[in-house]
């Protein structure tokens, strides 16, 4: 008899077409907002790497141009651009790195290499562990490296997701107008 009963019962449930409208909106609702949120949270996150790639390749272009050594002010005004170009809140680092290819020895040399904010000094060994990002040299030739890292709170955080190490990016460029980029202070040691 229970087992009759509990049977119609549920029968009488699944043929019911009757429903609550504002419990339905409620669910759909923040489910609906949930995914609002996240599409312009991801969409702010690639608009924010899209600039700050853009930014890395501009100050790695303006160095190439240089013809005279660069000193620490040009470089403060590289990371005054760098803040610009991306137009965040958060610290900003710069390294600039100029990059030698020894052929003899099949090594990535460093030449000089000076920061702004939270970056270290590259040593040679730092500029050889990133070969596989670099060009292909020739022997003796120099390459400018770039490196900018700005920090980036989403509008929504999202669970899973970090954004420690996303806004990280390297450039290179060749020098363009002199055979390489020179630091003024490398410069008088070397007169």
């Amino acid at each position: 008899m229970i087992k009759t009963m509990l049977k119609n019962r549920l029968a009488r449930f699944f043929r019911e077409t009757d429903g609550n409208m504002s419990i339905e909106a409620v669910i759909f609702l923040s489910l609906v907002l949930t995914v609002i949120a996240a599409t312009f949270s991801f969409h702010d996150a690639f608009r924010y790497k899209s600039l700050n790639t853009k930014a890395a390749f501009t100050i790695s272009d303006a160095l190439s141009r240089e013809t005279d050594p660069i000193d620490d002010a040009y470089l403060d005004g590289m990371l005054e651009t760098l803040e610009f170009l991306t137009r965040s809140e958060g610290p900003y680092s710069l390294r600039v790195t100029l990059v030698r290819y020894n052929g003899d020895q099949d090594v990535y040399e460093t030449v000089w290499s000076q920061v702004r904010g939270g970056f270290n000094v590259m040593s040679t060994a730092d500029s050889d562990a990133i070969r596989a990002q670099l060009p292909q040299l020739l022997h003796n030739e120099r390459v400018i490296v770039v490196e900018t890292k700005t920090e980036y709170d989403m509008p929504f955080p999202i669970p899973g997701v970090s954004t420690e190490d996303m806004f990280y990016n390297l450039a290179f460029t060749r020098p363009r107008f002199a055979p390489q980029l020179v630091w003024k202070d490398a410069a008088a040691e070397g007169a």
